[in-house]
């Protein structure tokens, strides 16, 4: 196949990559592509909106002629080389009607979504699973699920022994539970190695003991030296030796005095090294002789000696460290690794859940199944592509420095089949490789794929102080560091800006510089007064955690993970995972909600759950009212002892509740969430669920409360509990959480949850990490030079890593450190990026030694204090806007939602309760209808069945059969009434979306366009009493009217028509 495109597009931050990215969608239209074998792939929902509006945006204004459309045709043909012929305007109308009417068909996912459709579509059901939950993270419950599995195999757990004797722990039972984390953690690496690794010939260096004995002698001779011509006592040479050495210089005299074979001799001493062999790599390593008495100009010569054994003696012990200790435990982790994955995804199986890493190495593992078919040569099959939405002609793909190897692996196989490639990212933006972000894939990504090279290379975002100050910090930055200038806007406003540091030396390892305080006193003294558009970006959370706690003090309001999901909120979450277990009737969602914050379950509760679950479920689903000590004694006689023991626990302490009492109100919840057909019924669920657990009582922060409500109120707005599950599911990155205040709130977060976004203020607060020794288990890997396929692979605990001192683990290592200094450079790229105005920069350092930003800004700037330039610009706050915006709604929502939050029991009205159960079922209908009409366009035969089986299955369970048939009767006569609305001459699009001039949306049931005559008919479908002589309605229809009449600037004549049903 002819490849037409392959572009490699460089785009530092703030350089327009999205604006990019939709002008390539367009010019793809526009070169004859089909909107629907167009996959585009970004890193996060937020940016996969972006685009879509973006798309939408532009293809309205060129086809239209619209804005600035003269604008974003110029540049289509300056970068696409296009000539007038080619932007057929009717044509793109055409497409954009299409695209508006069928958004749903719109290829434009994250990397982790796409992925996920891959795998729901291809690999699940050869699983045989249909539906499945995607979750974040696993909880505690599953790792212990794995390791009882190992215990309980005898094969096993033989091969597990050998972990017990490296951890030398037999009790702390969370050290293996973190172990079984971190090795699935690791298995997207594991995935990608094809072979064994191959160590080579494994010939044992043992001359290492010749050093020490060496070593030893010139100790003695520097013992014997010093002691010579000395009175009194005479000083041991173990004096003249450190003390962690003593007891093997006295093993060694004693072999030397017992053994004097030398095979025997030589192997004991072996052992005892071999058995000590951390302590020679203390510190700089092998610091055998006393430094205190080891010294002077009659000695200078045996010190040299003995300096010049330490390098052969260091080599000899880790070659055979590597031989005897690293090889076998690699070999041991990896057999372990296996059994452990081949665990976790039978469980995983059974529970269907899944993390986004799961579906990622599962598509990768089974997608070569040759039962599947899915690959044939080195790409996908029609068969595969069809499973997941159609052909693909054109790929691109947002922020590829941070795609993961594994990710990439998979997407390779696609890119085969498609004409055109377009990457977009930054590798000075890589900062995902704790996750596995590879930077070099990106820097070496034009070889790979055989494609051009464009750079992006002026900033739309930032203001002329932030780009000619990151300009000057990161030129020349580092050898191994390639950065371009980038140019700035040449609009008046962009010419001015404000830039500047802070450095603050810390005082010694006990204090902290607090340079925060900094940042604290100019929120307080009002230098920065629009908060709202500024944000404290910082490394970790440990460092936002002392800030927030200061502005909290300081009654100064903030907004913390301001993109963080409502579900994320610690007071909703043990909410939402009650609701998850009524719907779901997964025990591990109850497990969880009794082991939250809100209800306070310690172990004992949790075992005693555990031991008696099928007790504990059975009691929840019994329709009997009885409490929980009346359920146990009725089952007195057939139950075991066990379930009697509630009564040990029963007191909770930690949050003043009784056990069963929780378990008798979650039993009464449980029958309340059964039916949920109207509002008050909602209310009432809602309200009880507060009531029960004292939760206003117990997430009492106006923050908590405001979450809690939206919460609540998202419930209200969906048909039941399933469906509410499924749109918070789906729209969970879009609801966000409030914070302390959402009215003017300095925002606050880490770097990684800062990237893609920007704000008028950035100020950036570091301070120097504490650097671990070593993480408890390591992977060394190697990647080929295209990233096919791991060529080396070793696992080991992070204890062995010093003895890497020479050889290709030893290359490995020093690469790996390398890439952790080289993702440090980029993480402080992106916080500057971020800025658009004012960029201040706020460092604790140690002057004198520091590596990295602070010690850069002293070599560029010359100044060891601090630095600053130009004016702080800010814009205007917008004072009415923050009464009337949606907060301010939140807030009077909230005052009249309080007292349905009280103690106090509020009175629903029950006597109107039929009444509303009466109008809500009229609501479904008329829904029905609607749902129904959206499915009949032109072609009445094929429509009509399609509508009938859609309206079944989505309706069948609300409204029951009969009432459907009734329905589909009375519709289907209509329809035959009617026939000369469903005509074949006519262009139809249902349920088709229309903005005012305000940006309001608008939902026109049917459009007919008679394309000949250039007419438009606008139907909308009522029902009721006198829906014709309904003014508002009226209204309505005649506004649908305006808007398409102003958007088409009168090129057809506009006709409107009520449709009575």
């Amino acid at each position: 196949m002819e490849k037409m495109n392959r572009t490699v597009l460089k785009a530092s931050a703030g350089t327009g990559k999205t604006y990019r990215l939709s002008l390539e969608f367009i010019a793809n239209l526009i070169k004859g592509t089909d909107y629907r074998n167009i996959v585009v792939m970004t890193f996060t929902k937020k940016a996969t909106a972006e685009i879509k509006e973006r798309i939408y945006d532009f293809l309205y204004q060129i086809a239209f002629e619209k804005y600035n459309w003269q604008d974003i045709e110029k540049n289509l043909k300056e970068i696409y080389k296009l000539e007038d012929s080619q932007i057929n305007k009717e044509k793109l109308q055409e497409i954009y009607f299409n695209i508006i009417r069928n958004k749903d068909e719109m290829r434009i996912y994250t990397i982790d979504g796409f992925t996920n459709r891959i795998f729901k579509n291809t690999i699940a059901p050869f699983f045989g699973i249909y539906n499945f939950e995607t979750i974040d993270e696993e909880d505690e419950e599953f790792y212990g699920n794995i390791l009882g599995k190992i215990l309980e195999n005898q094969e096993y757990f033989e091969k597990f022994l050998f972990l017990v004797e490296e951890k030398k722990e037999k009790k702390e039972i969370g050290v293996y539970i973190e172990f079984i984390k971190n090795i699935l953690k690791l298995q997207n690496y594991f995935i990608l190695f094809e072979e064994k690794t191959d160590f080579g010939e494994k010939k044992e260096d043992t001359s290492f003991v010749n050093y020490l004995e060496k070593t030893f002698e010139q100790i003695e001779a520097i013992a014997e030296i010093k002691n010579n011509g000395k009175k009194g006592e005479i000083k041991p040479v173990t004096n003249f030796i450190n003390d962690d050495f003593h007891i093997i210089y006295k093993e060694f005299k004693n072999i030397d005095e017992m053994m004097k074979d030398k095979i025997e001799n030589k192997r004991e001493k072996i052992e005892i090294v071999i058995k000590n062999w951390e302590i020679f790599y203390k510190g700089e390593g092998f610091k055998i002789k006393n430094g205190r008495t080891v010294k002077g100009k009659d000695v200078e010569d045996y010190i040299e000696r003995i300096n010049n054994l330490k390098e052969p003696f260091m080599k000899s012990l880790s070659k055979n460290i590597f031989t005897k200790k690293v090889i076998p435990l690699h070999e041991k982790l990896t057999e372990m690794a296996e059994i452990i994955y081949s665990i976790a995804e039978n469980e995983k199986r059974k529970s269907k859940r899944f993390t986004h890493n799961d579906v990622s190495v599962y598509t990768y593992k089974f997608i070569y199944n040759k039962e599947l078919s899915f690959i044939q040569g080195n790409c996908v099959t029609k068969n595969f592509l069809e499973l997941i939405g159609g052909e693909i002609d054109t790929i691109m793909i947002d922020e590829f420095q941070d795609t993961s190897v594994l990710q990439w692996k998979i997407l390779s196989l696609l890119m085969e089949s498609a004409k055109n490639i377009i990457c977009v990212g930054d590798e000075k933006q890589s900062i995902y490789g704790w996750r596995g972000g590879e930077k070099e894939l990106f820097e070496k990504l034009d070889k790979i794929i055989d494609g051009k090279v464009e750079n992006l290379d002026k900033s739309y975002r930032s203001y002329k102080q932030v780009i000619e100050n990151v300009n000057r910090i990161y030129e020349g930055y580092d050898k191994n560091w390639e950065y371009l200038p980038v140019k700035y806007r040449d609009d008046e406003d962009y010419q001015g800006g404000y830039f500047s540091y802070c450095l603050r030396e810390i005082p010694d390892k006990s204090e902290v510089a607090k340079t925060y305080e900094d940042i604290v006193y100019m929120l307080k003294e009002g230098k920065i007064k629009n908060l709202g558009k500024s944000c404290i970006i910082c490394r970790t959370n440990s460092q936002i955690e002392k800030i927030v706690k200061r502005l909290n003090e300081e009654n100064i309001p903030y907004t913390l993970n301001s993109n963080a999901s409502i579900l994320d909120n610690e007071a909703v979450k043990p909410l939402y995972k009650l609701i998850k277990y009524f719907v779901f009737h997964n025990f591990i969602y109850f497990l969880e909600f009794m082991r939250s914050d809100l209800i306070g379950c310690l172990n004992d509760h949790v075992g005693y759950l555990l031991e008696n679950k099928s007790k504990i479920e059975e009691y929840i689903r019994d329709s009997q009212n009885e409490t929980f000590s009346e359920y146990v004694n009725r089952q007195e006689e057939i139950t075991p002892v066990s379930l009697k023991k509630y009564e040990e626990i029963d007191k909770m302490e930690r949050n003043n509740l009784l056990f069963s009492d929780v378990l008798y109100k979650v039993k009464e919840l449980k029958k309340l969430a059964k039916n949920l057909n109207s509002k008050y019924e909602k209310e009432n669920f809602s309200q009880k669920i507060i009531e029960n657990f004292n939760v206003i009582n117990f997430y009492s922060t106006n923050s908590d409360i405001k979450n809690i409500f939206n919460f609540f109120n998202k419930l209200k707005e969906n048909d039941n509990l399933f469906e509410f599950i499924s749109f918070m599911e789906e729209k969970k990155d879009k609801i966000t959480q409030v914070s302390s205040s959402d009215v003017e709130a300095i925002n606050l977060m880490t770097i990684h949850k800062s990237k893609g976004l920007e704000f008028d203020t950035i100020f950036y607060y570091k301070s120097k990490k504490n650097k671990n020794e070593y993480n408890d288990l390591e992977i060394y890997f190697e990647y080929d030079e295209k990233f096919t396929k791991l060529n080396k692979v070793l696992l080991t605990f992070g204890k062995y890593n010093k003895t890497f001192i020479e050889g290709d683990y030893s290359d490995i290592k020093e690469n790996r450190e390398y890439k952790k200094e080289m993702e440090e450079i980029n993480a402080d790229y992106v916080a500057l990026t971020r800025a658009k105005k004012n960029l201040m920069l706020f460092f604790d350092t140690n002057k004198t030694v520091e590596k990295g930003l602070a010690k850069r800004l002293i070599d560029v700037y010359g100044e060891t204090e601090g630095y600053e330039c130009g004016e702080i610009t800010e814009s205007e706050k917008k004072v009415v806007d923050d009464l009337t915006g949606d907060v301010q709604q939140t807030d009077e929502k909230l005052n009249r939602i309080m007292p349905y939050f009280s103690n106090s029991k509020v009175n629903f009205p029950v006597k109107n309760s039929k009444i509303a159960l009466k109008e809500e079922f009229k609501r479904k209908k008329g829904l029905a209808i609607h749902y129904y009409f959206e499915q009949i366009l032109n072609n009445l035969e094929e429509d009509r069945k399609m509508a009938k089986s859609a309206l079944l299955s989505r309706y069948g369970n609300m409204l029951g059969k009969n009432i459907l048939t009734e329905i589909i009767s009375r519709l289907e006569e209509f329809i035959s009434k009617n026939k000369d609305i469903y005509d074949k001459k006519y262009k139809v699009y249902t349920e088709f979306e229309i903005y005012d001039s305000e940006g309001n949306k608008k939902i026109i049931d049917r459009i007919n366009i008679d394309e000949e005559n250039k007419k438009i008919y606008i139907f909308d479908y009522k029902t009721g009493y006198e829906p014709l002589e309904n003014e508002t309605y009226i209204q309505q229809i005649e506004s649908y009217k305006q808007i398409l009449d102003k958007k088409l600037n009168g090129e057809y004549e506009i006709y409107t028509k009520i449709l009575e049903v």
